[in-house]
């Protein structure tokens, strides 16, 4: 079994041109146009089973109709897609509570878009209305190739946010600081947060990468890819080459996130 628990979609009427304004802001360029479709067929031809659909409110404005078009991907087998609520949004509070009644089972942060340090003292109120539902919070975690510095989820902050929010279910994405992974170990790898290798066989060398694997424990890491940015062929073969157990293959491709979303 494979579970991609880090994946982005759009609706089909903006997919298209989304995806190409960001492929061309960080200058990559992607393997799907962004559709719900064309994300769904490359992940059945590269063995996923069920792929975890993240989404962005990157203003208060954009809130709602992000969290409509989540909700509307609960029907869709194999599918399991995440909110967002924006930190500065006065209907935060409110839309957590709409996406849990619903059935959303986590919230999507990427604190680059959203304009917001990830330990701003209003998100951690974000934060613990999140851990109070029960719902998986899953941050961009270090730099990101469209923004310029500063960064505004450095592994450093990132731990205050989760210092200040203990019993918050935390996942940093790309191995919990992209470009930053020495960071990563050393403010992240004690805290209880899971950490992604989404769009790591991009960013970081195999040694890193296993080394902070090592560190963090297989038992805290979860496969992604950052679908569309990177495949699941390309990430496996990418965990293949690291000196991993098949249990810890097994813990890494789909157990840890089974247990995680069975938790929430």
């Amino acid at each position: 079994m494979l579970i991609d628990f880090h994946a982005h979609v759009f609706p089909d009427k903006l997919a298209k041109g989304a995806v190409a304004s960001l492929a061309a802001k960080a200058h990559f360029t992607p393997y799907t146009d962004g559709t719900l479709a064309e994300t769904r067929k490359l992940m059945k031809e590269q063995g996923v089973d069920v792929f975890v659909a993240l989404n962005i409110a990157v203003s208060p404005r954009t809130e709602r109709s992000v969290n409509d078009f989540a909700i509307s991907l609960l029907q869709e087998e194999g599918v399991v897609p995440f909110g967002s609520v924006h930190p500065y949004s006065e209907n935060a509070f409110s839309e957590l509570e709409r996406l849990k009644k619903a059935g959303i089972q986590g919230i999507k942060f990427h604190n680059e878009y959203q304009d917001v340090y990830v330990d701003d003292a209003r998100a951690e109120e974000i934060y613990r209305a999140c851990a109070e539902l029960g719902l998986i919070m899953l941050f961009h975690g270090g730099a990101d190739r469209g923004f310029l510095p500063p960064v505004k989820t450095t592994p450093e902050r990132m731990r205050r946010a989760i210092d200040k929010c203990p019993e918050g279910k935390f996942v940093v994405a790309h191995l919990g600081g992209q470009d930053m992974v020495g960071d990563s170990v050393r403010y992240l790898a004690d805290s209880p947060a899971y950490i992604d290798v989404s769009f790591a066989s991009k960013t970081a060398e195999i040694g890193e990468a296993e080394d902070c694997i090592r560190a963090f424990g297989a038992e805290r890491v979860l496969f992604g890819t950052d679908c569309p940015w990177d495949t699941p062929a390309e990430t496996t073969a990418y965990l293949r080459k690291m000196r991993l157990s098949d249990a810890e293959r097994e813990a890494i491709f789909y157990k840890n996130a089974l247990g995680l979303l069975e938790k929430a």
